[in-house]
């Protein structure tokens, strides 16, 4: 499920440029779904968790960080995500 925590319109538009960075990562086509988002104010950050299809061929949930003030993303890690994982990204998330 997405979480977006009331946030100050200046902080949803963050969001967009968090957004704008992850898209620098992933090709127009790729399979991409953000399934989480957290405004953390004591960053001030986006906390943002998403499944991919891997160049291996696997599903992964990748975590990442998106510091507001450096407008920086910074990649957080990634496990491997099982078949019910996809399928609830594909129903409840949202496609990058």
């Amino acid at each position: 499920m997405i979480t977006q925590p009331p946030a100050p319109t200046a902080d949803r538009a963050s969001l967009s440029a968090c957004e704008a960075r992850l898209r620098t990562i992933f090709p127009p086509e790729a399979l991409v779904w953000i399934t989480d988002e957290q405004y953390d104010t004591n960053g001030p950050v986006w906390r943002v968790t998403l499944l991919c299809l891997g160049e291996d061929g696997r599903w992964w949930r990748r975590r990442y960080r998106y510091d507001i003030p450096s407008d920086t993303l910074h990649f957080a890690g990634e496990t491997p995500a099982t078949d019910a994982e996809l399928a609830a990204a594909r129903r409840t998330g949202r496609r990058l």
